[in-house]
């Protein structure tokens, strides 16, 4: 859809004062772009039909929309001046998927006189940006394709919770700008990196001067190069090895220049462009505003599927209502309860749906995410987007890189062996050639043979007398005869198609009579008809007897005639030529179809008994080989094409592979900001971990989805939120520190909400503690597993460190605190242990996690844990908190509450859903190290009878240990293991 906009006085485009720059580096890799203002003036001027123009709303850091230009190669950003009497150029860059996309979804034709000033001091009197008409066109767009798209009109609740939103989005860009503020991270040096990757990022060693270093994991980006972002994977001293999310080429990179981190713009971006869609009625669920703020669903209509896995009672009513949901439905799943698979079934289920659409699994973490991918049916085209340094192990196979990068090898592969198959054809060129040449004279020689023998007869003809006129007559006969023969036979055949189409009748029409007579005629004239043709078929034989008899008296009268003799020899050497030729073209032909038998599948060459025959069938080969050959030129030379694009950037499989995927996976955001599914809307949207997820953060996926469902578990994590928005007014903080699934859990009809409740994943003891302190005693156990565990006695333990002295076992705080600090608790007593505990059952090959609150916590681990485990990627997967891990699993949870202090103080930890969190990672065993008497009298009475509660429970069905005593049977279970 668009609106034709006719702008009747000139607009004005003003450079901003870093275009120049800016195109300067982006054309290195992008020659299609402008070199400035006036080649962009003169692209514009070449469309005087129009230019297609959308409107974006504000960025984040700017007041006011933005007006995009579209041109064939390229897409200009324009900003209104203050005055607004000129556009200013702000950016220009490459014309992406995404922009088609979103040209398809609607836009402007602006017609105008384009003229530019080089800056705003230049811009004549009287200019206009003439925007109020711009605008009010853009308004009158969007309100079309919302009513096109069946979106109800706002109310004013609806206003609110975006008005609400809005203003959220604005305190996080706020907070993410003050984090940033500190200054960047200059560097003297910076070279490629030898490092393993999985898809084509660059990775570059980054020499950084000064005391500042940026954190491993942390985003960062060349200064002022938004497009150059990347993640520190390594910190090695003053050394920083980062990978890129995009290609930087080495000649783009300063020598020497300066780091920077990655604001939070990108996120508000998308946060906005999600708020706006719902503002304008573009989502692509036009019933999500009435289901979010009124409660208001669509009848689920019944589906039949059936699951590819067997699924409990509470799963199959969530897969089944899944796939029945117009709009929206929570599945609550506690732990263990199957949360996962029953996310695959759906995905499974959805993918054999005829013209599906692809499926987006998405949640706030990327472990989250790449959890749910792995185990994905096998059979799922699957694809993750994001960044590979922040993809874990279990999502890699499935990135887009790194299936684009085996696709194209696949194609190289297989176009290489195909390309051979063409190989032949120069060959087969030259062959077939030699055919023409052979059958030309095949055909001559047939001429040759064809005037001897004409000659021979005429000859004979002269020399035979009686026997050659008995001879003539005898023919004459036989010629009759055959041709009475044929009379016959064309007779019967008429008679007996007639007798077909009489028996095809309906029964009615013989029963009636009116075919009897013509019947009876029609069997007495067959009967004749046989009898005559067998009489001249037994003439005809004895015709040719006699014939061949005359033709024998007719040789012996004339064998010794000198003109016989020489007419007969010619006619004998005619034959050895054409017999010659033939073999010739028979030996061409077989050539050809040799070499060009990779290629194309040719009709066999005919056998060699018959020379006109041979003639005739390989005249209509040959003729088909001139029409064939061109076409497999022209195969091969665009294989050869197609082979040589592909051996290019793999990046241009993306679309491909993104069309044929049956589910997608990205991060909440990501799925936004990823250019590559930019774009894409998405039949389903499944969100795992959605009680996690803020309102902001989870519109941004859910616009773009004509369904959702959303998994997770409201008494587990909510929305992390900064102490600063926390500090806002009632419905603000609600909105920040309430998930959606949380908000909606209570509200919307129980049609649309499905709770799972059979837990497969933790042994009776942890499940049955986790049941009755967090979900009321509801969660129940369908599993027993038997307990082997060489440290530990049962499945539940707790290592109580109260018996250390308080200088050994309390708490300290970590410095530097700060935005830019890792900020928390340390508690070194405990880091001993639990690195120790890692160790042993790392040595194990147990699957375990160790999480503990505070990142400087884990920062003390992770470097104590580098000292016994060299492979940071082990570290960096099973080590972190518990926000990290919410939707994970080991076999093995350690679990260190790092508080130990004199005053009861156990800071963030009273929020109880951490706790649940953590303990519910453990399929076989979970280790809890703490100080009991801290933990057990803090003031937080929330907490304080947790922690009572899990004390007693410890002790009366669990493992109960003090910390010497644990690392003492450490130091026994490793001996013995050593001495085996």
């Amino acid at each position: 859809m668009s609106y034709t906009v006719n702008l009747v006085s000139p607009v004005v485009l003003v450079p901003s004062g870093n275009l120049a720059d800016r195109l300067r580096r982006l054309r290195r890799d992008h020659p299609q772009l402008p070199t400035g203002l006036n080649d962009l003036l003169s692209d514009l001027a070449a469309r005087p039909d129009g230019v297609p123009a959308v409107v974006e709303p504000p960025r984040p850091g700017y007041t006011g929309d933005s007006l995009v230009l579209v041109t064939a190669t390229y897409v200009a950003r324009l900003r209104r001046s203050g005055r607004d009497d000129a556009y200013t150029v702000v950016w220009i860059g490459p014309l992406k998927l995404q922009d088609h996309r979103r040209l398809g979804q609607g836009f402007l034709l602006l017609r105008a006189r384009w003229m530019g000033a080089h800056e705003l001091r230049a811009v004549p009197p009287g200019s206009s940006t003439q925007w109020e008409q711009v605008e009010a066109h853009w308004r009158r767009l969007l309100a079309d394709l919302g009513a096109r798209n069946q979106a109800p009109g706002l109310s004013p609740a609806h206003n609110r919770l975006l008005d609400l939103v809005d203003q959220v989005i604005d305190l996080k860009y706020q907070q993410a700008m003050r984090e940033a503020s500190a200054p960047g991270y200059p560097y003297r040096s910076v070279e490629p990196a030898g490092e393993r990757r999985y898809s084509g990022a660059p990775v570059y060693l980054f020499q950084v001067v000064g005391d500042r270093v940026p954190r491993r994991k942390e985003s960062v980006q060349l200064h002022g190069e938004p497009d150059q972002r990347g993640h520190v994977i390594r910190v090695d001293g003053n050394q920083v090895t980062i990978r890129f999310d995009n290609p930087v080429s080495w000649d783009r990179l300063g020598r020497q220049g300066e780091l920077e981190a990655v604001t939070g713009n990108a996120i508000s971006a998308r946060q906005r462009a999600a708020v706006d869609r719902l503002r304008t009625g573009r989502a692509a669920n036009p019933m999500l505003l009435p289901v979010l703020v009124d409660h208001r669903t669509g009848p689920l209509v019944p589906v039949t599927a059936l699951p590819s896995e067997a699924l409990d009672e509470d799963q199959l009513e969530a897969f089944r209502k899944a796939l029945a949901v117009p709009d929206v439905l929570l599945v609550l799943g506690p732990p263990g309860t199957g949360k996962t698979r029953t996310i695959s079934q759906i995905a499974h289920a959805h993918a054999q749906r005829p013209d599906h659409g692809p499926v987006l699994v998405t949640s706030h973490t990327n472990r989250a995410v790449d959890n749910v991918l792995g185990k994905l049916p096998a059979t799922l085209v699957v694809i993750r987007v994001g960044s590979e340094s922040r993809v874990d192990a279990e999502g890699r196979p499935y990135l887009l890189e790194t299936l684009a990068t085996e696709l194209r090898g696949e194609i190289l592969s297989t176009t290489q062996t195909v390309l051979s198959g063409y190989a032949g054809l120069p060959v087969a060129e030259q062959w077939a050639a030699e055919l023409g040449r052979c059958l030309s004279a095949l055909g001559q020689a047939g001429a040759a043979v064809d005037r001897a023998w004409a000659d021979l007869t005429s000859i004979r003809r002269v020399h035979g007398g009686a026997a050659q006129a008995e001879l003539d007559q005898i023919v004459s006969w036989l010629r009759e005869q055959e041709g009475q023969a044929a009379r016959r036979h064309e007779l019967l055949g008429k008679l007996q198609r007639r007798e077909a189409r009489a028996r095809a009748r309906p029964p009615w029409w013989r029963l009636i009579g009116w075919d009897r007579w013509p019947a009876r005629s029609r069997a007495r004239k067959a009967d004749r008809y046989r009898a005559e043709l067998a009489r001249l078929v037994e003439s005809a034989t004895g015709l040719r007897a006699r014939a061949a008899e005359a033709a024998a008296t007719l040789d012996a009268v004339t064998r010794q005639v000198p003109a016989v003799q020489a007419a007969q020899a010619r006619v004998t050497e005619a034959l050895r030529h054409r017999h010659g030729f033939q073999g010739a073209a028979l030996h061409a032909a077989t050539a050809v179809r040799r070499a060009i038998g990779p290629a194309a599948v040719l009709p066999p060459a005919p056998g060699p008994d018959d020379a006109t025959q041979v003639l005739r069938e390989l005249s209509g080969w040959h003729a088909g080989l001139a029409r064939l050959i061109p076409v497999l030129h022209a195969r091969a030379r665009l294989l050869r094409e197609w082979r040589e694009e592909a051996a290019g950037d793999s990046d241009q499989l993306y679309p491909e592979l993104i069309r044929y995927a049956d589910v997608i996976g990205a991060t909440c955001i990501g799925a936004a900001t990823s250019r590559d599914i930019a774009g894409t809307e998405f039949d389903l949207a499944i969100v795992d971990e959605s009680g996690q997820i803020d309102t902001a953060t989870l519109l941004v996926p859910l616009v773009r989805a004509k369904r959702a469902v959303l998994v997770g578990d409201h008494r587990q994590l909510p929305p992390v939120v900064d102490s600063d928005i926390r500090a806002q007014d009632e419905a603000v903080r609600e909105l920040v520190t309430t998930s959606t699934l949380e908000m909606l859990v209570d509200r919307l009809p129980p049609s649309n909400v499905v709770s799972l409740t059979q837990q497969r994943r933790m042994p009776r003891i942890i499940a049955d503690f986790v049941s009755d302190a967090f979900y009321g005693g509801a969660l129940k156990t369908m599993v027993e597993r038997a307990h082997h565990d060489v440290l530990f006695a049962q499945p539940l333990a707790f290592v109580d460190t109260s018996e250390l002295p308080e200088r050994q076992r309390w708490e300290t705080a970590a410095q530097p605190k700060g935005p830019r600090g890792s900020g928390g608790y340390v508690n070194d007593a405990e880091a001993h242990l639990l690195v120790r505990l890692a160790t042993f059952y790392h040595r194990r090959g147990e699957e375990w996690a160790l999480i503990v609150p505070y990142t400087a916590q884990i920062a003390l681990i992770s470097r104590l844990l580098g000292e016994e485990i060299t492979d940071t990627d082990i570290i960096d997967t099973n080590v972190g908190t518990v926000d990290s891990f919410q939707g994970g699993e080991r076999d093995v949870i350690l679990y260190g509450f790092t508080r130990s202090n004199g005053q009861g103080s156990v800071g963030f930890l009273d929020e109880l859903r951490r706790a649940n969190v953590a303990f519910t990672r453990a399929k076989h065993q979970l280790v809890l190290v703490g100080d009991l008497e801290t933990l057990t009298n803090t003031r937080e009475p929330g907490f304080r009878t947790l922690a009572r509660s899990l004390r007693d429970r410890v002790a009366a069905e669990g493992d109960l240990r003090g910390y010497h005593e644990v690392l003492a049977r450490i130091d026994v279970a490793v001996g013995q293991e050593d001495r085996a």
